[in-house]
């Protein structure tokens, strides 16, 4: 589903971009990424504040292209599918977005989840990469 049938939907709502609110989601993203790195911290936090600095960029994308989440259930499935059409990100790593995030679903919901440090590893990287692309698709934009 595109951007704009997000809206026809009431998924999104158009806004006027505020950068400083994408400042302040991009730092965010860098302490949880830096988080994630952190291998002093145990596996499930570390894919937590992967997923989290994922979701953030995602966030971000869509608020500097003006448009906000509107509350309602599966916001998060929503956010993480928009960056294919915000930083255009290819189906197979959002896929794997997605997955991060039913993982971290399942940690806050269902107790603990067992997961290895080749896991976090794997999501600190794809964190701190969408990272790097969010902000160059920023400055690209100007913002």
């Amino acid at each position: 589903m595109s951007l704009e049938d997000r809206v026809l939907s009431g998924e999104l709502e158009r806004i006027r971009p505020s950068m400083g609110e994408v400042s302040r989601l991009l730092d965010a993203a860098r302490r949880r990424a830096e988080t994630a790195e952190n291998e002093a911290c145990y596996p499930e936090i570390r894919l937590e504040q992967a997923y989290e600095a994922i979701l953030n960029c995602a966030l971000a994308a869509l608020l500097a292209s003006g448009l906000r989440p509107t509350n309602r259930p599966g916001k998060h499935v929503m956010v993480i599918s928009s960056l294919r059409e915000t930083l255009g990100v290819p189906a197979e790593r959002v896929d794997y977005y997605q997955m991060l995030r039913t993982l971290r679903h399942r940690t806050l919901y269902e107790g603990t989840l067992d997961v290895s440090p080749s896991q976090a590893e794997q999501s600190a990287a794809e964190a701190r990469a969408l990272l790097a692309q969010t902000t160059k698709w920023l400055e690209a934009r100007g913002a």
